[in-house]
């Protein structure tokens, strides 16, 4: 579970008093973001659902890696609008690979090891959840709205 809430719901789990609370809380950066990038970006619909889709996944209780597929198929109408250098595509992939590869590492060893990483896993969550940040930020950044020239 890439969730950056995974390991605090999981110390909390025998703490309904708590519990309660923090999926509420837990729920709030979705909820925000979904309604942020709805009001700065509804002239373009492909930006905005994109947007949407990758905050509701990455500030998810739950997000494993077939839930990135909800928003890679998203990605390449955004292509034709992405002013990137190659490089900075490369770097991008590379940044995503890291953090996706480094809690790949954490969750082996918790799995099939039976080791307690899951400090350590967290951690990786949230290198994880600021890498993805990174990206959308980059993404942001680089998105060159189509502009329509007025006829006269």
């Amino acid at each position: 579970n890439f969730s950056p809430y995974f390991y605090l719901l999981y110390l909390a789990k025998y703490d309904v008093s708590g519990a309660g609370w923090l999926r509420f809380v837990c729920f709030l950066p979705q909820a925000v973001l979904s309604v942020v990038f709805a009001l700065k970006h509804y002239r373009t619909p492909a930006l905005c659902l994109t947007l949407q889709t990758i905050s509701f996944v990455l500030f998810n209780k739950v997000s494993t890696s077939q839930y990135f597929l909800w928003y890679m198929w998203l990605l390449p109408l955004l292509l034709p609008n992405l002013d990137m250098t190659p490089l900075r595509a490369v770097t991008l992939t590379a940044t995503w690979l890291l953090g996706q590869g480094l809690w790949l590492v954490t969750g082996y060893m918790v799995e099939f090891e039976c080791a307690n990483y899951f400090l350590s896993m967290h951690f990786a969550s949230l290198f994880f959840l600021l890498t993805q940040c990174y990206i959308v930020c980059s993404l942001l950044s680089c998105y060159r709205p189509f502009t329509t020239k007025k006829s006269v």
